[in-house]
Protein backbone atom coordinates (compact mmCIF):
# COMPACT_ATOMS: atom_id res chain seq x y z
CA UNK A 1 0.00 0.00 0.00
CA UNK A 2 1.33 3.45 -0.95
CA UNK A 3 0.94 5.76 2.05
CA UNK A 4 1.97 9.13 1.57
CA UNK A 5 1.20 10.96 5.21
CA UNK A 6 0.54 14.72 4.34
CA UNK A 7 -0.57 16.09 8.02
CA UNK A 8 -0.96 15.50 11.27
CA UNK A 9 -2.22 16.30 14.68
CA UNK A 10 -1.65 16.29 17.80
CA UNK A 11 -2.33 18.24 21.54
CA UNK A 12 -0.17 18.42 24.77
CA UNK A 13 -3.72 17.27 26.21
CA UNK A 14 -4.33 14.47 23.86
CA UNK A 15 -2.57 11.02 24.18
CA UNK A 16 -3.42 10.32 20.36
CA UNK A 17 -1.48 12.23 17.60
CA UNK A 18 -3.42 11.54 14.25
CA UNK A 19 -1.95 11.45 10.72
CA UNK A 20 -4.08 12.01 7.82
CA UNK A 21 -2.80 10.02 4.32
CA UNK A 22 -3.24 11.83 0.92
CA UNK A 23 -5.78 9.14 -0.22
CA UNK A 24 -8.09 9.94 2.90
CA UNK A 25 -8.23 13.46 2.74
CA UNK A 26 -8.24 13.45 -1.17
CA UNK A 27 -11.43 11.31 -0.84
CA UNK A 28 -12.80 13.53 1.73
CA UNK A 29 -12.12 16.87 -0.02
CA UNK A 30 -13.91 15.43 -3.17
CA UNK A 31 -16.92 14.23 -1.31
CA UNK A 32 -17.37 17.55 0.71
CA UNK A 33 -16.58 19.67 -2.03
CA UNK A 34 -19.38 17.76 -4.48
CA UNK A 35 -22.11 18.06 -1.71
CA UNK A 36 -21.68 21.76 -1.97
CA UNK A 37 -25.52 23.03 -0.26
CA UNK A 38 -25.58 19.44 2.24
CA UNK A 39 -24.11 17.63 4.95
CA UNK A 40 -22.11 14.19 4.00
CA UNK A 41 -19.31 12.40 5.77
CA UNK A 42 -18.59 8.40 6.28
CA UNK A 43 -16.00 6.75 8.60
CA UNK A 44 -12.36 6.91 8.76
CA UNK A 45 -10.51 3.58 8.53
CA UNK A 46 -6.81 3.09 9.46
CA UNK A 47 -4.68 1.28 12.35
CA UNK A 48 -2.86 2.77 15.32
CA UNK A 49 1.21 2.68 16.17
CA UNK A 50 3.48 3.44 18.19
CA UNK A 51 1.86 1.02 21.18
CA UNK A 52 -1.39 3.62 20.71
CA UNK A 53 -0.45 6.35 20.29
CA UNK A 54 -0.47 7.31 16.51
CA UNK A 55 -3.76 6.81 14.22
CA UNK A 56 -3.30 6.83 10.67
CA UNK A 57 -6.14 7.50 8.98
CA UNK A 58 -5.62 4.87 5.36
CA UNK A 59 -9.37 5.61 4.17
CA UNK A 60 -12.16 7.65 4.33
CA UNK A 61 -15.50 6.78 2.88
CA UNK A 62 -18.23 7.89 0.78
CA UNK A 63 -21.31 8.79 2.21
CA UNK A 64 -23.29 5.19 2.35
CA UNK A 65 -26.53 5.04 0.28
CA UNK A 66 -28.88 4.73 3.62
CA UNK A 67 -27.50 7.96 4.74
CA UNK A 68 -29.38 10.96 5.35
CA UNK A 69 -28.80 14.71 5.33
CA UNK A 70 -29.55 18.48 5.73
CA UNK A 71 -27.97 21.73 5.03
CA UNK A 72 -26.63 21.56 8.48
CA UNK A 73 -26.77 18.16 9.67
CA UNK A 74 -26.01 14.40 8.77
CA UNK A 75 -27.15 11.07 9.72
CA UNK A 76 -24.61 8.45 8.12
CA UNK A 77 -26.23 5.16 7.29
CA UNK A 78 -24.55 1.85 7.50
CA UNK A 79 -24.98 0.68 3.84
CA UNK A 80 -21.73 -1.15 2.51
CA UNK A 81 -19.81 -0.20 5.72
CA UNK A 82 -19.71 -3.91 7.00
CA UNK A 83 -17.72 -5.25 3.72
CA UNK A 84 -15.46 -2.38 3.51
CA UNK A 85 -14.30 -2.73 7.38
CA UNK A 86 -13.97 -6.46 6.96
CA UNK A 87 -11.58 -6.22 3.89
CA UNK A 88 -9.60 -3.93 5.90
CA UNK A 89 -9.32 -6.12 9.09
CA UNK A 90 -7.93 -8.25 7.10
CA UNK A 91 -4.83 -5.95 6.89
CA UNK A 92 -4.86 -4.66 10.39
CA UNK A 93 -7.01 -1.64 9.68
CA UNK A 94 -9.72 -0.63 11.96
CA UNK A 95 -12.77 1.76 12.13
CA UNK A 96 -11.04 4.98 13.73
CA UNK A 97 -13.76 7.56 13.82
CA UNK A 98 -16.41 9.41 11.85
CA UNK A 99 -16.09 12.64 9.35
CA UNK A 100 -18.60 14.88 8.00
CA UNK A 101 -18.40 18.15 6.55
CA UNK A 102 -20.16 21.33 7.08
CA UNK A 103 -21.09 23.25 3.59
CA UNK A 104 -20.03 26.86 4.06
CA UNK A 105 -18.93 26.91 6.87
CA UNK A 106 -16.48 26.46 9.66
CA UNK A 107 -14.83 23.31 10.66
CA UNK A 108 -15.82 23.86 14.45
CA UNK A 109 -17.36 20.54 16.19
CA UNK A 110 -21.37 21.42 17.34
CA UNK A 111 -23.23 19.75 20.59
CA UNK A 112 -24.43 17.29 18.10
CA UNK A 113 -20.86 16.07 17.20
CA UNK A 114 -19.81 15.80 20.32
CA UNK A 115 -22.95 14.14 21.57
CA UNK A 116 -22.22 11.28 18.58
CA UNK A 117 -18.53 11.13 19.42
CA UNK A 118 -19.61 10.48 23.06
CA UNK A 119 -22.40 7.98 22.00
CA UNK A 120 -19.67 6.12 20.01
CA UNK A 121 -17.25 5.71 22.33
CA UNK A 122 -19.14 4.08 24.81
CA UNK A 123 -21.04 1.78 22.34
CA UNK A 124 -19.38 -1.95 22.82
CA UNK A 125 -20.10 -2.91 19.01
CA UNK A 126 -18.07 0.19 17.57
CA UNK A 127 -15.16 -0.67 19.98
CA UNK A 128 -13.49 2.64 19.37
CA UNK A 129 -12.58 3.98 22.99
CA UNK A 130 -10.99 7.41 21.71
CA UNK A 131 -13.00 7.87 18.26
CA UNK A 132 -11.52 11.01 15.94
CA UNK A 133 -12.94 13.29 14.20
CA UNK A 134 -12.76 15.06 11.02
CA UNK A 135 -14.97 17.83 9.63
CA UNK A 136 -14.84 19.56 6.50
CA UNK A 137 -15.85 23.40 6.09
CA UNK A 138 -15.79 24.09 2.96
CA UNK A 139 -16.14 27.57 1.44
CA UNK A 140 -16.72 27.69 -2.30
CA UNK A 141 -13.58 25.04 -3.51
CA UNK A 142 -11.86 25.49 -1.03
CA UNK A 143 -12.00 23.32 2.11
CA UNK A 144 -10.53 23.37 5.60
CA UNK A 145 -10.57 20.30 8.25
CA UNK A 146 -10.62 19.98 11.87
CA UNK A 147 -9.38 17.01 13.69
CA UNK A 148 -10.55 16.20 16.98
CA UNK A 149 -10.17 12.90 19.06
CA UNK A 150 -12.64 11.97 22.31
CA UNK A 151 -10.39 11.23 25.10
CA UNK A 152 -11.82 10.69 28.88
CA UNK A 153 -15.34 12.19 27.76
CA UNK A 154 -14.06 15.50 26.19
CA UNK A 155 -13.39 16.34 22.83
CA UNK A 156 -9.82 17.65 22.26
CA UNK A 157 -9.16 19.40 19.10
CA UNK A 158 -5.82 18.83 17.76
CA UNK A 159 -3.64 20.98 16.24
CA UNK A 160 -1.49 20.35 12.70
CA UNK A 161 1.95 19.56 13.20
CA UNK A 162 4.78 19.47 10.51
CA UNK A 163 4.51 15.22 9.41
CA UNK A 164 7.77 13.59 8.70
CA UNK A 165 6.27 12.03 5.26
CA UNK A 166 5.02 15.45 4.16
CA UNK A 167 6.07 17.99 2.42
CA UNK A 168 4.65 21.37 3.04
CA UNK A 169 5.42 22.80 -0.06
CA UNK A 170 2.24 20.89 -1.06
CA UNK A 171 -0.27 22.20 1.07
CA UNK A 172 -1.09 23.58 4.27
CA UNK A 173 -2.09 21.59 6.64
CA UNK A 174 -5.42 23.20 7.55
CA UNK A 175 -6.49 24.36 4.08
CA UNK A 176 -6.71 21.79 1.15
CA UNK A 177 -6.44 23.01 -2.33
CA UNK A 178 -8.93 21.68 -4.78
CA UNK A 179 -8.46 18.73 -6.35
CA UNK A 180 -7.87 19.17 -10.65
CA UNK A 181 -10.76 17.66 -11.90
CA UNK A 182 -9.73 17.75 -15.46
CA UNK A 183 -9.57 13.90 -16.65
Amino acid sequence: MDEKIVVAFHAASATVEVRLTDAALRLIEKEALASADKETGGILIGRYENDGNVAVVTAATERPADSSSGRAWFQRGISGLTAKLRARWAHGEYYLGEWHSHPGGAPDPSSNDIREMLSISIDNSYRCPKPIMVIAGTSGQSMRVSVSVLENGQIIRLKPVPSPQSNTSDRSPTTVTPINRTP
